[in-house]
Order: C-alpha cells, then sequence, then structure tokens
C-alpha cells in the first residue's frame, strides 16, 4: 500500500472521529458521494445498527474483506461475479437453510477434528453428486451440463485445497487478501453459479437431475454457513492450540494428513470386480444416499443406518460382506461399532472400511488397531473407493472360502474322530491321537460280560441274509444304547457274540454292579424284541469279575481288547450257562449278593478250569439300590 494512501486513510479517519465528537451530522447528498467514492465492504451485507458490533467481532472476514488500495481490482471482481448489483448495491443476500438441533449441537463441539469434520463434509457431498451428474451428463452427451457441472466441480477442489491448507497445523496460514480472493469470492461465487444451474434446470423441466443439483446446492449453503459464523478460524484456531496437533509444526506429528490418491484423468474400470452386499454407516442422509447409489452403479447391493446402533441390529440380522463407516456419528461413533464388531465372535472377521472427513493419520492409526480394513477420507476419489472395495471384497471371498475349507476339514476330522471311537474307548482314540503308539494298561478289578444267541447257526440258516442282518444289528443296537446308559464299554462284537466290559479304560468302584444290571435289562429288551417281531430268539449271559490287561492291537486296523483269566472264564459262564439266564461266578455272587437276588447253580464242569460252583443272576432285591429300568417288563424270576 502506497503511503498517499496511508495519509488519505487516516485523515478521513481522523474527520469522522471529529464529527462524531462534535455530534455534527453529514448532509444525506454528502453522505452518499462519500459512499460511491469509498464503497463498502461486499461479503457480508450491513446489518441492524445494534447488532453491527457483535457481528463484526464473529466474522474474522466482515471487515476486512476489501484491503485498502485494492478497491478498483475487487469491485471489478464483484461485478463479474454477482456480488454486486448493476447499481453498485451489495446483491441479496442469498437464502441460508436454519441449522437443525443436531448441526447446531454438532457447531458447539469444540474439537479440532469436529470443526474439520463439519468443514469437509459438504465438500464431500458439493464433488460426490457433481461427479456423478458429470457420469451421466457424458453417457448422455449433455454439454449444457457437462460445462456447468465441471466447473461447479473445479471451484469446489480448490475450495477444498485451500481449506485443507487453512486447518494444516504445520503451514503459517494464507494471507487475508488470499482468504478474500481465494475463499469469500469463489465461495459466493460458486452458490450463485450452483442456484443458477438450479434455476435453468427448474425451467428446462430436469427433473431427472434436479433433486441432486438440490443436494449439491444445499451443501454449498451449509458450508457458506459455516464460514459466516466463523468455523474455519475455530477449527484453524483450534488446531493450532490442541496438543494433539501441536507435534505437528515440527513434521514428527500423528495428526499428519492423509491424502487421498487424486487421479488426474478420470478414469472407468473395465475389468470386473467383485461385488457384494455393503452396508452404508453415516449420519447424514445425503452422505448416505450418494455412497449408496454410487455402489449400486457399480453391482453392489447396499444398506443405510444413520448411526452405529442402527447398523450394529442389522449387522445381526442380515449378512453383509462390507461395512463402510462414517467415524463421527451421535449416539454411537464408528470406533465404538469397531470395538463392538471386535468383541463380537460372529462379526469379528467382517471388513470394515472407515469413510470419514477426518484425515489425520491418528485417526486413521485408531481405526487400523481397532479391526478397520482400510480408511479413505472424504471426499473420496470414486476410482480409489472402487478399487479398496474390490480389494476388501475379494479378501473376504478368499477368507470366505478359508473358513469354508476349515469347516469342511473339521467336519472330516470329527468324522474320522467319530470313525475311530466306533472302534476304540475315547480315552484310547484321544491317547493314539496324541502319538502314543503303543498302548497297554493293566486293570486290577474290573467286570468282564459275554452275551450269546442261542441257537444262532439254525437261525441262520433260515433267514435270507439281509434279514440276518438286519435282526443282528436291532439287537446289538439296543444292546449298544444299554451301554450308554450304564456307562460301560463296549468291547467287541464276533459273530453273534456281544462283549462289554465295566471299570475300564475309566475305573469305577460300581463296575460289577452296573455290569449286572445292564445283564438284567439285556433280558428285559429281548422280551421286547421277541413280543413286537413275534420271534423267539434267546439269549445266554456270563458274567466275571477279577484283574485284565488290555490295550490296542493291529495298524491300520485298530482293536482294543482284553486278555487275562478273568476274560477267559466269563466266557465260560456263557458258554456252560443256560438260554434266557445270567450265569456268575462265586466271585462275582459275593460281590453283589446283598443288591441282587440270585439262585445257585451249583458244581458245574468248566473246561479248564474243573469243578466250579456258580449262580444265576435272577433280579434285584426289594430296596436295593440300582439304576432305573426300562419300562418293559422284565421276564426273570426272583428267588
Amino acid at each position: 500500500m502506497r503511503d498517499d494512501d496511508h495519509s488519505s486513510t487516516d485523515a478521513a479517519a481522523s474527520k469522522t472521529e471529529s464529527d462524531a465528537s462534535s455530534g455534527k451530522a453529514r448532509p444525506q447528498e454528502q453522505e452518499q458521494k462519500q459512499k460511491q467514492k469509498d464503497p463498502a465492504p461486499v461479503a457480508p451485507p450491513p446489518k441492524a445498527a445494534d447488532n453491527a458490533a457483535d457481528d463484526d467481532d464473529d466474522d474474522l472476514f466482515a471487515d476486512t474483506l476489501i484491503e485498502d488500495g485494492e478497491e478498483g481490482k475487487y469491485l471489478d471482481d464483484a461485478f463479474a461475479e454477482g456480488l454486486l448489483d448493476d447499481d453498485g448495491g451489495p446483491a441479496a443476500e442469498p437464502i441460508t437453510t436454519p441449522l437443525t438441533e443436531e448441526e447446531e449441537y454438532s457447531m458447539q463441539r469444540s474439537t479440532a477434528a469436529q470443526f474439520r469434520h463439519d468443514l469437509r463434509t459438504p465438500f464431500n457431498l458439493i464433488i460426490g453428486y457433481s461427479e456423478m451428474l458429470i457420469e451421466d451428463a457424458e453417457e448422455d452427451g449433455d454439454e449444457f451440463l457437462l460445462s456447468h457441472l465441471q466447473r461447479i466441480l473445479t471451484d469446489a477442489q480448490a475450495l477444498l485445497n485451500l481449506v485443507d491448507e487453512i486447518l494444516d497445523p504445520s503451514s503459517r496460514g494464507p494471507s487475508q487478501e488470499r482468504l478474500n480472493r481465494d475463499l469469500l469470492f469463489p465461495l459466493s461465487h460458486l452458490l450463485s453459479h450452483v442456484e443458477r444451474v438450479r434455476e435453468q434446470c427448474e425451467q428446462g423441466e430436469r427433473d431427472d437431475v434436479l433433486p441432486d443439483i438440490e443436494r449439491i446446492l444445499k451443501a454449498v449453503r451449509r458450508l457458506d454457513q459455516l464460514v459466516a459464523v466463523g468455523t474455519i478460524n475455530k477449527a484453524a484456531g483450534a488446531a493450532r492450540t490442541d496438543p494433539e496437533y501441536a507435534a505437528a509444526r515440527t513434521g514428527t506429528s500423528s495428526a499428519a494428513k492423509v491424502k487421498t490418491p487424486q487421479l488426474k484423468k478420470r478414469t472407468v474400470l473395465a475389468s470386473k470386480t467383485e461385488t457384494g452386499k455393503i452396508l452404508v454407516v453415516d449420519d447424514n442422509e445425503s452422505n448416505r444416499n450418494m455412497l449408496s447409489r454410487r455402489l449400486e452403479r457399480q453391482g453392489h447391493t447396499t444398506r443405510l443406518a444413520e448411526n452405529g446402533i442402527k447398523a450394529l441390529e442389522k449387522l445381526r440380522q442380515e449378512d453383509f460382506d462390507l461395512v463402510l463407516l462414517d467415524v463421527m456419528m451421535p449416539e454411537m461413533d464408528g470406533y465404538e461399532v469397531l470395538e463392538r464388531l471386535h468383541n463380537d465372535d460372529k462379526l469379528r472377521g467382517l471388513p470394515v472400511i472407515m469413510i470419514s472427513a477426518l484425515d489425520q493419520l491418528d485417526t486413521v492409526v485408531r481405526c487400523i488397531e481397532l479391526g478397520a480394513e482400510d480408511y479413505l477420507p472424504k471426499p473420496f476419489n470414486p476410482v480409489v473407493l472402487r478399487a479398496r472395495i474390490g480389494a476388501c471384497l475379494e479378501k473376504k471371498r478368499l477368507r470366505d472360502r478359508e473358513r469354508a475349507y476349515i469347516k469342511k476339514l473339521r467336519i472330516e476330522q470329527e468324522r474320522s474322530d467319530q470313525l475311530l471311537l466306533n472302534i476304540l474307548p475315547r480315552p484310547i482314540a484321544n491317547r493314539l491321537k496324541e502319538g502314543q503308539r503303543q498302548i497297554a494298561d493293566y486293570f486290577p478289578d474290573v467286570t468282564v460280560l459275554f452275551c450269546d444267541l442261542v441257537g444262532f447257526t439254525q437261525i441262520s440258516e433260515r433267514l435270507p441274509p439281509a434279514e440276518l442282518v438286519a435282526m443282528l444289528n436291532k439287537i446289538f443296537s439296543m444292546f449298544d444304547l444299554l451301554v450308554e446308559k450304564h456307562g460301560l464299554e463296549k468291547i467287541k462284537t464276533i459273530g453273534d457274540e456281544y462283549m462289554i466290559a465295566g471299570g475300564l479304560p475309566m475305573p469305577r468302584k460300581d463296575h460289577a454292579s452296573a455290569v449286572a444290571e445292564m445283564a438284567l435289562d439285556m433280558l428285559a429288551v429281548m422280551d421286547r424284541f421277541n413280543a413286537k417281531h413275534n420271534t423267539n430268539v434267546r439269549i445266554r449271559v456270563g458274567l466275571n469279575c477279577g484283574p485284565v490287561t488290555a490295550g490296542v492291537i493291529g495298524t491300520k486296523k485298530f482293536a482294543y481288547d482284553l486278555w487275562g483269566d478273568t476274560v477267559n472264564l466269563a466266557s465260560r459262564m456263557e458258554s456252560h450257562g443256560i438260554a434266557n439266564a445270567i450265569q456268575v461266578t462265586e466271585e462275582t455272587y459275593r460281590r453283589l449278593r446283598h443288591r441282587f437276588a440270585f439262585q445257585r447253580r451249583g458244581i458245574i464242569h468248566v473246561k479248564g478250569k474243573g469243578a466250579l460252583c456258580t449262580y444265576f443272576l435272577v433280579g434285584r432285591r426289594p430296596g436295593g439300590k440300582s439304576e432305573p429300568r426300562p419300562p418293559e417288563p422284565s421276564s426273570s424270576s426272583s428267588s
């Protein structure tokens, strides 16, 4: 500014103060000439006198919009941009939409992150809707709409770059002259430009594009509101005073800005990309609308949620391939949603891309640490968004295939384990799976039972093979249920012979009583079988107690078996018995006589053992403690 300009300005200020102190009133004509000579600031229009002081304090730019010495230049720009009317007076103040309660609450939160989020959100809408309309205009060959939208997009991106520079805590910030030239005038021009496009679309009855033009206009007005109430000043001040951003001045802060890759030339991906079902979570309705429409253009299916609570409800009700999640939301923000997802076993592996107007590195790091797959700051480049969504969906597909493969392996492993359990006791099978090659154990006291079908050879000659096998399967399946009921161990079947043991491989004190209970139940189920099938199949049962050796033999086909004199004598009790009777040794009788009823058979000759005294188990003693019997009536009689 020249020295003579300073002199004239100081003189004018002194004269004004002198007139005010002397109480002189300037004539109307002289005042009008002075206004024409020294035009008032352009951006905002004059306000009521009683509010002038407050307005000057609230708006940093109100009294400094036009610098001294630059009047002619800015007046030319003001006329060119439509800020002044033909008579030189200020243009009509743009109509602004009143702030909602949620917006007022949002603006009261005085954190640097919130201010940054509020300022960048309108740009996301302006740029996003402009890009979608440009795509449609290019496809339709609409040159008129295409030229206007490209100018709107270019102006919005230039304004965003300036706002980012203002909010950068490591920069000194632009000068007031640059703010006037590059922010306030372009913003007013952008607003008037969008309004003119809206009017032309209304006159041309362009109902196909008018709703999106209205959304762009609403976002520009919202940005104009934020600038008018001083949000830029507050945000810049918060960014430079908040301890979170203090280290940024030295370039060592985690609050460094994360830049979205900007492609100089608009690109269309021709290759096929993954598509899926995506949940869009954002508290701003316009953001949800814009993002869901863009995703649906790419072939995705979308669902919308306005906050974190609604998002979690939808995630528990439906299956999704991906979540696009905003950070700053009321009720439950994006951080808490990520924590909830991480703590949920069902939702933990669901990929999440954070999309937020916050572009600070510490925000990105926090989201990634909480389990987010990726982070994309608004306004996002649609090509980058598409690529990152495709990458996340591809990784999810691979993870899903991996889970399915692991599940299949688990099912096969369970099937293999079950087959192993069909031939081996569970503890023995576990020892084999752990790598133990030789299994041999000594049990000092167990009870062994053998059961045989009487006259099976004659039965097999009478019945066809299928019927014979079916009959054996039914009888032995009933015995298997009794084994499970009494907690015993099935050792094997040999032809028509069925062998069980009690007290191994896990020792138990009541093994003799448990085996005796099962022997009585075996007689009962055979009575039921004969009555149902009109047959007369009879069984012989033999019991003995004592020590045995148990182990696994075989390398390809394993078998768990028992050896010892106790086993041999139990087998002799069965083979030397009579039909529909349970024969036991004298040792077994002594253990069970107080709880069960027996009938003395007397001395019999047993092969390999000589003369032995044996007994028949015929029932339970009244009041004796025993396992509950099945509903089938028993055919045995008590002594």
